[in-house]
């Protein structure tokens, strides 16, 4: 079998492949459903972002500055959803990072993987820290929650903040964030493709010998 024959039958292996589990559009037992608390935590990352593309596209559509704002701001009530479970994730990850050498059971990290993955957490943390406060004001008080703790000129601030382009750092990078964490051997996925069959794909196959 030739390179062209392998690489024709591993796209066709992911055209077949089993659906993964969306608490929306795909529940059925035959889709992969995550198992661990890593896997729950990247699902849950995952589909919110799909809720923020797709405020994104409805955004576009809208023509008045109120209606622009309104939607934005739900925008960031997901988007602080999305950075508190990569807090989640992130402890995940370290805690393998640091773990006993010879516990693989959370999964397997390499060192070159660890590098990277702290790299990359690490210009996150600098592009959030600059703008976490005035997403939690925004979710707290304008969003998510209403107050009478604050001014209304605090209030009116908390509206101004609603631009877009002050966010757009954190935005562009979180995809790229997501697609390395996403690929770690750290998350455990089960699936039932019949009845009194279950299927089970594990974190930590990836030792090396």
């Amino acid at each position: 079998m030739s390179i062209e024959d392998i690489e024709k039958a591993f796209e066709e292996a992911k055209k077949n492949a089993p659906p993964m589990f969306h608490p929306v559009y795909e529940r059925s037992e035959g889709a992969w459903f995550p198992s661990n608390e890593a896997a729950n935590v990247a699902s849950i990352i995952s589909h919110t972002w799909e809720d923020i593309l797709s405020v994104f596209e409805i955004r576009k559509s809208v023509k008045n500055e109120i209606g622009k704002k309104l939607l934005f701001k739900y925008i960031i009530i997901e988007l602080c959803s999305i950075l508190e479970q990569l807090e989640r994730l992130q402890q995940i990850i370290f805690q393998i990072i640091k773990g006993p050498i010879n516990d693989r059971s959370k999964g397997y990290i390499s060192t070159d993987q660890s590098v990277e993955v702290t790299n990359l957490f690490r210009k996150y943390r600098s592009l959030k820290k600059h703008l976490e406060g005035d997403l939690k004001l925004i979710r707290n008080y304008i969003g998510a929650h209403r107050s009478t703790r604050r001014t209304w000129n605090e209030v009116m601030k908390f509206w101004d903040n609603l631009e877009p382009k002050k966010f757009m750092d954190l935005f562009i990078y979180l995809p790229e964030l997501f697609e390395y964490i996403r690929k770690l051997d750290i998350y455990d996925w089960s699936r039932i493709p019949e009845e009194g069959v279950i299927e089970i794909f594990c974190s930590g196959l990836n030792i090396p010998k």
